[in-house]
């Protein structure tokens, strides 16, 4: 796949960028562990397929569908807090995805963003703490929607090649809502099972790891 045939490349950043995927669902689990066992596998299962989401759209989940009670606003805040900190932690030392580093050296033609469901400004934090954030137009996340994150780049760059890359369903729904092109990256994705088959339904193209597009 020849990716400089784009003028905008948007990048999920979990498993794509970073290796945090699964370090992600384990802070998840930490910041549950109050609840009942079998509350946390639930959302365990929830998470795998929902990974690319915002963490807060993740904690009311968790509260109306698991707990099944009223929203409960302290409730939800602790969660946050906690799980916040737990994720700008594991930024600080997880190590980047294979080839990606490569990859944004050699696209210097190229309009790159990041469009995440993570937190804005911790993503922006940690990008400029990891000296990654010269690589990249600009750094978005939640709380706004990953779909209205994609469809606001592609507004500014009408009528050019756009490509989506991530490793989640939501990554592809955010392409394909705003009509561009996506590319699955397989090997950090949290949910491998459903995006394979997804991929084999809807015909996009799937690489192992970035290293295979350089």
């Amino acid at each position: 796949m020849n990716l400089e045939k784009y003028h905008v490349v948007i990048f999920d950043c979990d498993g794509i960028i970073f290796n945090t995927t699964s370090l992600k669902l384990i802070a998840f689990q930490e910041s549950l562990s109050a609840f009942k066992d079998h509350q946390i596998q639930d959302f365990t299962e929830y998470f795998k397929v929902n990974f690319g989401k915002s963490r807060y759209s993740h904690v009311r989940y968790f509260i109306s569908h698991i707990l099944k009670i009223p929203f409960d606003q302290n409730l939800y805040q602790n969660i946050l807090n906690d799980y916040g900190s737990r994720s700008q932690a594991l930024y600080d030392s997880a190590e980047l995805c294979s080839g990606v580093t490569t990859l944004l050296e050699k696209l210097t033609t190229v309009d790159k963003y990041i469009a995440s469901g993570s937190d804005q400004n911790e993503l922006r934090n940690v990008f400029k703490k990891r000296s990654l954030e010269h690589y990249f137009k600009a750094i978005y996340g939640s709380p706004v929607a990953k779909n209205q994150l994609v469809k606001d780049i592609c507004l500014k760059y009408r009528g050019k090649n756009i490509l989506m890359i991530g490793d989640a369903q939501a990554d592809y729904v955010a392409a394909e809502v705003s009509n561009i092109d996506f590319l699955y990256v397989d090997q950090y994705s949290a949910d491998q099972k459903n995006m394979r088959a997804l991929a084999g339904k809807k015909s996009f193209c799937t690489v192992k790891n970035l290293a295979s597009v350089i």
